[in-house]
């Protein structure tokens, strides 16, 4: 196996890389910061062309910044977690019993807060 196949990531890998990176930076992040942040010697493009990814997936956000771009998350780790799930479940034949299921292989902790949850949303 040559050994750029050997570094090479998983798909959807470097997506998620990033939006962690934009999520904890806490201020709009230019692509030669991401990339340095990264490291593993991504080409600038592809840190470019993985932030063009998430623009087009309405996931990130794009503004004028000196002379390029810096990029921010549209979304909240969080909201962004809660959106997978919601979709994950509309993808099922069953979604009413793997939420079920899902609710009750939750730790106590977790099934108090989901309680909560529901209650305020209610």
């Amino acid at each position: 196996m040559p050994a750029a196949s050997a570094t090479r990531r998983a798909a959807g890998e470097l997506e998620r890389a990033v939006l962690a990176l934009l999520w904890s930076a806490g201020e709009p992040l230019m692509p030669t910061a991401i990339q340095h942040r990264l490291g593993g010697g991504l080409a600038q493009s592809t840190v470019a062309t993985t932030l063009l990814r998430l623009v087009a997936k309405g996931l990130a956000d794009r503004a004028p910044h000196g002379r390029g771009f810096a990029y921010r998350p549209l979304q909240r780790a969080e909201q962004h977690a809660a959106i997978q799930m919601i979709d994950f479940l509309r993808r099922g034949d069953r979604p009413d019993d793997v939420l079920r299921h899902f609710a009750r292989a939750l730790p106590p902790g977790h099934r108090e807060v989901l309680r909560a949850a529901l209650t305020v949303a209610g």
